[in-house]
């Protein structure tokens, strides 16, 4: 058994005290550089991908690690791929994060002011096909995010992958701990 591995994953099904950003590949980087950036600038940076209201904000995901199996399914690679990184839940509460809100766009345009625009997910089951993204749970931050290496653990798909972030800091990264995703959920 490596050194590098951890025996702290919470049982499928079970809250867990983190919310998770994850990264994907993009251009010529794959999503373990990406993930190598992320902890070397020590900051999530916020991104408009899919945000109204042209704000940046940083998503996090809150669904339970027994659910991630469906998230980080390769049907979904191009939205996310199992690299990024964890967090406190109370750390990013207390850095501003707050649950999204699920909501039709048409009803977000008349209920809410267009400065809180986005918070909003699209969510209309009356839609055909029907929109529902609230399965991942997810949680916002305007803005960026900045990490505390002690809140933080980096999430890889593989122990090979922790191997290549161990070694991109010399045996140190700037987090608590990194752990493959493979290890919580089964193979990713």
């Amino acid at each position: 058994m490596s050194a590098r591995r951890s025996e702290a994953a919470p049982p499928a099904g079970v809250a867990w005290p983190a919310i998770a950003h994850f990264t994907r590949a993009a251009g010529e980087a794959r999503a373990i550089d990406n993930l190598i950036a992320i902890l070397r600038a020590g900051v999530i940076r916020g991104s408009t991908r899919m945000v109204r209201g042209g704000r940046p904000v940083v998503c996090l995901c809150d669904a339970p690690i027994g659910e991630l199996r469906h998230i980080l399914a390769r049907v979904n690679r191009r939205r996310y791929e199992p690299f990024g990184v964890a967090v406190e839940k109370r750390y990013a509460f207390r850095m501003g994060a707050r649950p999204a809100i699920y909501m039709p766009w048409n009803e977000a345009e008349r209920s809410l002011d267009a400065a809180a625009w986005w918070r909003v997910v699209a969510f209309d089951l009356a839609s055909d096909p029907p929109v529902d993204w609230s399965f991942e749970r997810e949680w916002r931050i305007a803005g960026d995010l900045s990490l505390e290496p002690a809140a933080t653990v980096a999430l890889v798909a593989t122990w090979r992958d922790a191997d290549e972030i161990y070694d991109a800091f010399d045996g140190r990264p700037p987090c608590a701990g990194v752990m493959p995703v493979a290890e919580m959920i089964g193979s990713a």
